[in-house]
């Protein structure tokens, strides 16, 4: 009895998420003239934004060159910023809440060189409660949201490379 109750809830959950139009995010469909891909401007071997990029556009079915070749799309990154403000300060002017902010403007030209798009800028930002009693744990919880800004960058640039025609 119990089982089957919990099957009926599972079945039910299962519906209502597809219902509501969830679906897993698949792969961003880039145009073909954007499958062989050169990345400049970022270092794609050991900056973290650079090397997440190249990773994605990887696991996308996307050849990233290292160096350029004639008739590769060159995707131009001309700004790629992070920043840390101070969010909130407490009533001992001392900050407890910083706010990080990453900004990326790039460009995209296609195999014959010819501009696909005008600049695009994607930025992210992240808030988070800083206590300086415990100076190590930020360090990593800063860590960590840097990290996890990176990810939606590359995510926002797949989606922007994947509305290019």
């Amino acid at each position: 009895m119990k089982q089957s109750l919990m099957k009926i809830v599972l079945a039910l959950c299962l519906v209502t998420l597809t219902a509501c139009g969830f679906h897993l995010r698949g792969d961003a469909s880039v145009p073909e003239s954007l499958k062989t891909l050169y990345i400049q401007g970022v270092d794609t071997r050991q900056t973290a934004f650079g090397l997440q990029l190249k990773r994605a556009l990887q696991r996308n079915n996307i050849h990233v060159l290292e160096t350029y070749q004639t008739g590769a799309a060159v995707l131009s990154v001309s700004e790629n910023e992070y920043d840390r403000n101070v969010l909130t300060v407490g009533s001992d002017a001392k900050v407890t809440e910083y706010e990080l902010e990453t900004r990326v403007t790039f460009t995209v030209s296609g195999q014959n060189g010819e501009p696909m798009s005008d600049p695009i800028t994607v930025q992210a930002r992240r808030d988070y409660q800083f206590d300086r009693n415990q100076l190590l744990a930020m360090d990593e919880q800063e860590r960590i949201i840097r990290d996890d800004l990176n990810k939606q960058m590359v995510q926002s640039v797949l989606r922007r490379l994947s509305a290019l025609k």
